[in-house]
Order: C-alpha cells, then sequence, then structure tokens
C-alpha cells in the first residue's frame, strides 16, 4: 500500500528525542522548529505528526545551527522500545525477539509510513532490510537511514542473550564524516558504500531470537496487536509513486532495478506498479531511461569518474552498450559529450 502525501509524516514524539542534543550543541529545538514552521506548541500533543517538507527543513536547520553532521546516529541512539507508541508496547510484551522483530516488520508504516521494513529468518540466519517507502532528499535519507540503523542496534541488544554477538550493517552510502562514533556500535560490523537498491541491510547469524523475554505478555501482545491493525486501515492506497520510482531509480548504483523489484518493495505486483504510474500519465520504462540518462551526462560533467567507471555505476554491462544508449538519447557518444565538441540534439 502507497499511503497518500499527507501521511508520509514522522510523528513528532521523535523529534522531541533530540532536545538535550540541540541543548548540548548551543541551540535548541524551539531554534530548529521555528524554521521547519512547526507549532510548538503543538509538536507535545500526541497526534502531531510533522510531513516530509517539515522534516527536510528540521535536519537542514539542525545540521546548519549544531555545525554536526551525526544527528541521525543521535536519534537513532535516543530511540527505546517505549519510543514507538502502542507498537512499542507490543514489542514490549512479545515473548521473544523474532516475535519483536515480526511485529516491527508487520507495521512498520505506523513508526514512519517514509520507509519500508522486511524481515527474513532461516535458522538462526536473520536478515533485517529497511528501505525507503518514498522520495526524499538524498540528505533527509541519510539522515534517517543512519537513525533507523543505529536505533536497531540500541533496541536489540539488551534483548540478546549474548550482548556481545557479532553481526554485519550495510550502509547503502559512502563513510559519513563521524564516521568514528559507529564504533559505539560494537561489535557490530559496519559497511559503507552504495547499493544496488539505497536500503539498510541488517545480517545476525548469532542472534538469539527465541530466548524468552521477561516482560512477555500474550494477552498485552494480541490487544495492542489489534490496535495497530486499526490504526493501519488509515493508511490509503494512493500516492505519488513516480517521484518514488524516480528516487529509486536516482539511488540505484551498479544495477538498473527492475519494476519487478521495486513492486517488491511496496509489497505490490508490477502490474499494478505499471498502473499506478500509468495514473500519473508515465511509464517504468521511459522514467528509467530518463533517469539513467540524467545521471549519465551528470556524472560525465562532473568528470570524476571514467567512463568505464560511470557505465558501471548505472549498470550497464559494458562501456559499449553504455555508448551506444547514450548516443541513441543524445546524438553524440559520452567521450564527445564530456569533451563539449557537441551540443545535445
Amino acid at each position: 500500500m502507497i499511503p497518500k502525501a499527507a501521511s508520509r509524516q514522522v510523528p513528532a514524539r521523535y523529534v522531541l528525542l533530540l532536545d538535550d542534543y540541540f541543548r548540548s550543541s548551543g541551540s535548541s529545538l524551539a531554534a530548529v522548529l521555528h524554521t521547519a514552521k512547526v507549532d510548538p506548541d503543538r509538536i507535545r500533543e500526541t497526534d502531531c505528526s510533522l510531513s516530509e517538507g517539515q522534516i527536510d527543513a528540521f535536519i537542514e536547520e539542525g545540521m546548519r545551527l549544531t555545525q554536526r553532521s551525526d544527528i541521525g546516529f543521535e536519534w537513532g541512539r535516543r530511540l527505546k522500545l517505549n519510543s514507538h507508541d502502542i507498537l512499542g508496547y507490543a514489542m514490549l510484551s512479545a515473548p521473544n525477539l523474532d516475535r519483536v522483530l515480526r511485529l516491527c516488520s508487520r507495521y512498520y508504516r505506523l513508526l514512519t509510513p517514509m520507509f519500508r521494513m522486511l524481515y527474513h529468518r532461516t535458522g538462526n540466519h536473520a536478515e533485517l532490510i529497511f528501505r525507503p517507502a518514498h522520495p526524499m532528499r538524498t540528505r533527509t535519507l541519510n539522515v534517517l537511514q543512519e537513525a533507523i540503523a543505529v536505533s536497531v542496534h540500541f533496541q536489540c541488544m539488551p534483548l540478546l542473550q549474548t550482548p556481545s554477538s557479532v553481526y554485519d550493517i550495510y550502509m547503502p552510502f559512502e563513510e559519513p564524516l563521524h564516521v568514528a562514533r559507529y564504533r559505539e556500535l560494537a561489535p557490530a560490523r559496519v559497511h559503507f558504500g552504495p547499493s544496488a537498491l539505497p536500503e539498510i541491510r541488517i545480517v545476525a547469524d548469532t542472534w538469539s531470537l527465541d530466548t524468552p523475554l521477561p516482560m512477555a505478555d500474550e494477552h498485552a501482545v494480541r490487544r495492542a496487536e489489534d490496535r495497530c491493525k486499526l490504526l493501519l486501515r488509515t493508511f490509503s492506497a494512493n500516492g505519488n509513486v513516480r517521484e518514488w520510482v524516480v528516487m529509486m531509480l536516482n539511488e540505484a548504483d551498479s544495477v538498473q532495478p527492475t519494476i519487478e523489484e521495486l513492486a517488491q518493495v511496496l509489497g505490490i505486483s508490477a502490474r499494478t506498479l505499471d498502473r499506478h504510474l500509468k495514473n500519473e500519465n508515465c511509464s517504468f520504462r521511459v522514467l528509467s531511461t530518463q533517469v539513467r540518462d540524467a545521471r549519465a551526462r551528470s556524472l560525465l560533467a562532473e568528470g570524476d569518474l571514467s567512463i568505464s567507471q560511470i557505465a558501471y555505476t548505472l549498470g550497464f554491462t559494458d562501456v559499449a552498450n553504455f555508448s551506444r544508449a547514450f548516443r541513441r538519447v543524445n546524438g553524440v557518444c559520452p567521450s564527445a559529450f564530456r569533451a563539449g565538441s557537441s551540443p545535445l540534439r
């Protein structure tokens, strides 16, 4: 399901967690909220949420005022299971970590509709995947991805029978300026670098998924889950699919995502995704070509990568295929475009 634009929000309770972070940096939460055009009185009401535009402004202003790059890391460090309203209550009452992760995956839209969570388990092998469900600015995307990855670590570690269990976190961007802070996530091994899709992957083979948890209460889980199901019904299946597809294509590296892969992220069929795009007067094939070509022209103009590196980054199997595709759209080969010897048609 694809929520309406108005539903793409972050609950204000998460934003309030950063109050002391801004104060310790010589700023204030009120100053940041003012720039994001958020009513300081409304922010403390239980039903208050920030729109994507407000989150963009909140992150931008927060980084400007503090002159720090680790807002996402700090945000994630402050998130606890009891930060998540009724879903948090269900997870706290779960019988084991496996049930915690299944509940979180099933109702992740209640935490934020901006991402989707997938949870796969085979024996003792667990894999968590977090993917953006809506278009957002790259900086906002990266900050929220950091918050998610860090929060998973600090929320799962207390639930493990052996907290020293080693596991891996794969972040889909290059090392941030504050990369040294990730040592705080030990024993997790954190890997940075672009991925085919802008997703976080957390892989563990040693987590104690079935160990009983001290606050287990099946009756409480059922009551909380009934409430979660009711809240999910407020989400609509109508939204701006085109913007999301463009974002996913822009963020992809070394591969060109297919419509089937993107449909799977949303939990719908490729035919349904295609129908949503047609309703917005576009097609996946056209968008894919446009985005790939725009990225190619941008990378060629920047001049930092060789033409073969650009071809690989864009998911082409070889330079010849890239050159043919580029010439077909632009009328010149990549090297001529880079040299500026021929104008675009």
